[in-house]
């Protein structure tokens, strides 16, 4: 890990132990929503890693703040020609159906889009073309307020003969989704390291019977499992980081970051008891995100249905040399 990497943690570490109810103003400010865009771009450079350490920081204190959509969508803006960077709030959507955009415009229903009633544009990906540039701000944009399981904003788009601009020269529709894929795996494992910290910690500090909870087999056995989870989480996304592109890592990584997010939310809930559903105690911060963010981009299943589309098409020799080479 680099030093940059190092100091990004400290220094997230910090903002959320403050307290400040503006956070994400704060981390605008300090350009970490930037994190991984060149400067002379206008982003705060650093590299993808980097990013990652901020986004698994934040999300280990259970905090949701649209730092993936919006570093995503400037670093896909930023590829284009000549194109530096303004002081506007950027965020992003995939869809898998084609777009067609006769006259330069689009008329279309959005669903479920990351924090569009906080910004000013929307960056479309969709497969075989380049991203689209929209104005949220222009007459032909309705914005529908919703939200997912954690309380975030998950808005309807709707566009009537909306103008949208292409960005030449962006990554691909691919590139763009693993990327996407790789940060919110970082996420769902910085929430899976919260809950299971406050979960230790309680178990550790609770007393019953004049010996602490973790003393009771069934619990420290839970606590263990939690941990093997994390163990298996963390090792994937290590993979996925210094993976080539397009080598099913990524998908192996949504896949393990998803699977622990589902045992390590319900037990954290197990071992609180009652204590883990009251508002005031923080441990619903982080189960709720862990139940959102696992299904970004893709379901568990989707991505488990890829790695077996990768498998098939490799065959049994391509399947032996992956796996027996992967410890190499």
């Amino acid at each position: 890990m680099s030093t940059l990497a190092d100091e990004l943690r400290n220094l997230v570490d910090d903002l959320a132990a403050s307290g400040r109810p503006e956070l994400w103003d704060s981390l605008r400010e300090l350009g970490l929503h930037r994190v991984g865009v060149d400067e002379e771009r206008g982003g705060s450079g650093g590299g993808l890693d980097d990013l990652l350490v901020v986004v698994e920081a934040l999300a280990r204190h259970g905090i949701g703040v649209p730092i993936i959509e919006a570093s995503t969508a400037d670093w896909v803006l930023a590829h284009g020609p000549g194109r530096e960077l303004d002081a506007a709030l950027s965020t992003l959507q995939l869809t898998g159906q084609a777009v067609d955009t006769p006259h330069g415009t689009l008329t279309t229903e959005l669903t479920a889009v990351p924090w569009a009633r906080d910004a000013a544009r929307l960056v479309l990906c969709a497969p075989d073309r380049a991203p689209l540039v929209i104005d949220l701000g222009h007459p032909s944009v309705t914005v529908r307020p919703g939200e997912n399981l954690a309380g975030e904003p998950r808005d309807t788009v709707v566009l009537t003969d909306t103008p949208a601009a292409p960005v030449d020269g962006s990554p691909s529709y691919g590139t763009v989704r693993e990327r996407l894929a790789l940060l919110w795996s970082a996420a769902v494992l910085g929430a899976a390291h919260g809950a299971y910290r406050l979960t230790r910690s309680y178990v550790c500090e609770r007393h019953q019977f004049g010996a602490p909870l973790v003393g009771i087999p069934a619990v420290a056995g839970n606590l263990a499992r939690m941990r093997v989870q994390l163990v298996q989480a963390d090792a994937a996304l290590a993979l996925a980081r210094d993976a080539e592109p397009f080598s099913g890592a990524v998908d192996i990584a949504r896949v393990t970051t998803a699977a622990a997010a589902t045992v390590i939310a319900r037990t954290a809930h197990q071992l609180h008891g009652a204590m883990g559903i009251t508002e005031e105690y923080p441990l619903h911060r982080l189960t709720r995100r862990l139940w959102s963010w696992r299904d970004a981009v893709d379901s568990e299943r989707g991505w488990t249905e890829s790695l077996g589309r990768r498998a098939a098409d490799a065959g049994e020799s391509g399947v032996w040399t992956r796996v027996t080479a992967a410890g190499r």
